[in-house]
């Protein structure tokens, strides 16, 4: 029976701890391929949803208490302009009358003569600016009070919980006549089209009541 040497104990001992990192490896890699997480649909993100509402800007200014006071004004000033403007055809009146009792060709007919003309082109010149400020005055309270509407429906929004406003107020019904050429027909259409931001969405996700209200409070407490 042969003995064995120490070299021969010392290289089985290398072998057996060789085998020994081997099986400790292995399972350390089975179990890290155990509980490594699997993409399997149980592992996507569901999207959750997104409290979204719609709001009428065009209703909103229509509806504001400031709008209304402040269009009165615009009125008010308009109709001032306007009955000054007035008085012009009156004046016209008069110098065609005193035209009709002078001598044609004198110094004073040809004075005269270029009063009612000038008076009227006057009259026409006044009227057409007086409609150019009214729509200036209008536009530029518009835009103001869209600013402030903005502002509005984000508080509102902050406020009841909404994470999405959408500009809802456009018309569903396609305009019966929009008097189109036909080389601008299909142009036309496709743009209102792309102009429709909402397709559809429900009365219970319309805040545009309470925009109004919460504008017109801060309005009444002067803000």
């Amino acid at each position: 029976m042969q003995s064995k040497t120490p070299m021969n104990t010392l290289t089985n001992l290398r072998a057996s701890h060789g085998l020994g990192v081997v099986a400790i490896l292995a399972l350390a890699v089975s179990t890290i391929a155990l509980f490594r997480p699997t993409a399997d649909a149980s592992t996507v993100v569901q999207a959750s949803p997104t409290a979204t509402a719609t709001v009428d800007l065009f209703a909103v200014i229509a509806g504001l208490d400031e709008y209304k006071a402040r269009q009165q004004s615009l009125e008010r000033n308009a109709q001032e302009r306007q009955s000054e403007i007035e008085q012009l055809p009156a004046e016209i009146g008069g110098l065609e009358e005193d035209l009709a009792s002078l001598e044609h060709g004198t110094d004073a007919f040809e004075m005269v003569r270029r009063e009612p003309t000038m008076k009227s082109r006057f009259r026409e010149l006044r009227l057409q600016t007086l409609l150019n400020w009214q729509a200036e005055d209008t536009a530029a309270m518009t835009y103001e009070l869209f600013g402030k509407a903005a502002t509005s429906v984000a508080e509102v929004a902050e406020r009841d919980g909404w994470e999405i406003i959408v500009h809802g107020g456009q018309p569903m019904s396609i305009p019966p006549n929009m008097n189109l050429r036909p080389e601008t027909a299909v142009a036309a259409v496709r743009e209102w089209i792309d102009s429709r931001r909402v397709i559809y969405s429900s009365d219970a996700v319309d805040i545009t009541e309470s925009v109004i209200q919460h504008m017109n409070n801060k309005y009444a407490a002067g803000g």
